[in-house]
Parts: structure tokens; C-alpha cells; sequence
């Protein structure tokens, strides 16, 4: 861990010397049963995975120092968690807090909440509970924090946290789809909110169970043809044409029912049997759609930044495709 954080300082991560205390005291390895070795070269390190394939993350050191630092942490400040981050962020936010400040952590997942309560029984001010949804406020959700961190991508912040948020204090948050975001912080000053931009991020979902393979809603898929279209305007890699039909495919999507079932994936096709609205919709563009995943891929081809990996590792170069997000 010292020659990790060692590494993270010489490639500018910023790391004051309570960041530094709180990571070499809380050891990591306390907070998954995985193979530790990604976690000391940069990488993010598993701590739960489900039958069904989801897979939750304690985000790579880089990033941890970051959020971290970002928090502005101070002796007796009350934090709100939304995602658990394996609990190894309410452990060293506990230990930059003091006995005299607190910790609450929400999670939507029944298995995280299990794993934290292991992981966490020994730490007296850390209280946990499951939530079923960011729609509407947990009846035991704190009236006042300083800060809240919000540890998996949203898109937009409910208004009852936001108004969770103690004056002079802030949320931060990855805003955006579910391909990238940008990390804000949201200040609070008396009655007004104001952002600040802290840089683009690729965050996973705050629930274990949207990480798990499965067929894309139609709103999911929407969400990465107009991340995509922003970005080919931007870059100018699709013709006008091209664009006003992914514009088109776009709200097509979009107005589907939210309710919509998933269909089915069968091995056997009877061409009388009536198509799915999705898989309808998707087949009137299978002409000029198909052409195009190659291009989307290359678009979404981000390498994980892994600036406190040793220098013998070879994947420590830094991004493919000229993005440049910071990636937990």
C-alpha cells in the first residue's frame, strides 16, 4: 500500500496526509474475499458477485484517493453513502470523520447489506440499511448531512437528497447514462444549489442487480445510441443523414412502455409468430444499424486509467480511443 500511494502521488493524485493515514490503516483485504493484486495495481477490486452474473466493485485507488479528497472531510461530519463500495469506503470515511461524526450507508441489495454487515460489525459509528428505491426518501434517512456520496451512475439526483444536504454542504455524484458520466459536486448555500464539474467518469449502477448480463430495456439502449450520436456530432463521425435516422431510432425507444417485458431468446424463430415491439423496432434498422456497431464499439473502446499501476504493467498506458475519464 505504501508503494502504491507512493506511485499514485508521482502521477498527481491528489493525497494529503489523512487520505494517506486513513488508506494504510484500513486495510483493504478486510473488505473481499477476491485476490487483492488489482486493487495495489490501480484496478478496481471485486467484493461480491451474483449467481447471475452481477459483480460489485471497490473502485481502484486512484479513484478512492480522489472522492476522497474531493469529500473535504472534516472531525465530526455526518456522511450519507448511496452504494456501498464493499464498505471499505464507510471504513476509511469513519476513521476521517472521528468517533464524533457518523456514517450512513444505503444500498438497494439485500447480499451487499449482508456483506457489509460483516465486514463493518466492529465500526460503532456506521449505520446501515437497505433501500428499495432512490424515488422516495428511506424513512430513516438523516434530515441534515454535510456530505453525500453517491457511488454508482444516476441520472438525475432526487430532489428529496438534495434537499437532504445540510447548508455549506454537498452531494457528489456521476450524473449521466450508463456508458459515462460526469462527477459533480452539488452545493448547497442556504436555499441555492450550485455544481461544480469535477470531470468525466465511467461509474457502474449503485445496484448489484443491473450489473447482471441480460437483454437491454429499450430506454438502456436509447441511452447508448444518444450518448453515441452526441459524441459522433461532436467528432463529427457520422454523416447527417446517418444521424437523423439514429435521432429517429432513438424516440422510438424512447416510447415504449417502461413496463415492457424482455423478449424471450429463443433458438427456434417461426416467422408467424409475432415479433416482439423491440426486437420489431430493431429489425427496421437492421439495414444501417448493423454497419454501425463496429463504430459504436470503437467509440465506447475506453482502457482503464491506472496511473498508481507499476511501471512493469503494461496496462498502466493510459486510455484507447482518446478518451480520457477517470474510471472507478
Amino acid at each position: 500500500m505504501q508503494a502504491l500511494l507512493m506511485r499514485l502521488g508521482e502521477a498527481g493524485i491528489p493525497l494529503d496526509s489523512t487520505i494517506i493515514e486513513a488508506m494504510m490503516e484500513v486495510d483493504v483485504r478486510g473488505f473481499s474475499d477476491f485476490d487483492p493484486t488489482p486493487f495495489f495495481h490501480d484496478r478496481p477490486l471485486v467484493f461480491l458477485e451474483t449467481p447471475s452474473g452481477g459483480v460489485k466493485t471497490i473502485s481502484a485507488p486512484h479513484m478512492v484517493a480522489t472522492l476522497m479528497t474531493h469529500l473535504e472531510l472534516e472531525k465530526g461530519h455526518d456522511v450519507v453513502l448511496i452504494g456501498a463500495k464493499g464498505g471499505y469506503f464507510a471504513a476509511l470515511i469513519c476513521h476521517l470523520v472521528g468517533s464524533e461524526g457518523s456514517v450512513s450507508v444505503y444500498d438497494p441489495s439485500e447480499e451487499v447489506i449482508l456483506h457489509l454487515e460483516e465486514r463493518l460489525h466492529d465500526v460503532e459509528n456506521c449505520k446501515l440499511s437497505e433501500i428499495s428505491s432512490l424515488n422516495k426518501a428511506p424513512k430513516d434517512f438523516p434530515e441534515s448531512a454535510n456530505r453525500v456520496l453517491v457511488t454508482g451512475s444516476i441520472r438525475e439526483l432526487p430532489d428529496w437528497l438534495e434537499d437532504s444536504v445540510a447548508d455549506g454542504g454537498f452531494i457528489i455524484a456521476p450524473l449521466g447514462g450508463e456508458v459515462n458520466q460526469t462527477l459533480i459536486k452539488r452545493e448547497r448555500i442556504e436555499d441555492d444549489l450550485y455544481d461544480t464539474t469535477l470531470g468525466s467518469v465511467v461509474f457502474g449502477p449503485v445496484d448489484i442487480k443491473e450489473s447482471e448480463a441480460g437483454i437491454p430495456s429499450p430506454d438502456t439502449l436509447a441511452d447508448v445510441l444518444e450518448e453515441a450520436a452526441a459524441f459522433a456530432r461532436v467528432h463529427e463521425a457520422m454523416d447527417t443523414e446517418l444521424l437523423q435516422q439514429m435521432d429517429d431510432l432513438i424516440a422510438e425507444l424512447r416510447c415504449l412502455p417502461d413496463d415492457l417485458p424482455p423478449p424471450e431468446l429463443n433458438i427456434e424463430f417461426d416467422e408467424d409468430e409475432e415479433k416482439h415491439p423491440l426486437i420489431e423496432i430493431l429489425s427496421s434498422a437492421e439495414e444501417w444499424l448493423g454497419g454501425l456497431w463496429p463504430l459504436l464499439a470503437e467509440m465506447f473502446n475506453i482502457r482503464m486509467q491506472n496511473p498508481g499501476a507499476p511501471s512493469e504493467d503494461s496496462s498502466s498506458t493510459g486510455f484507447s480511443g482518446g478518451h480520457e475519464d477517470l474510471i472507478p
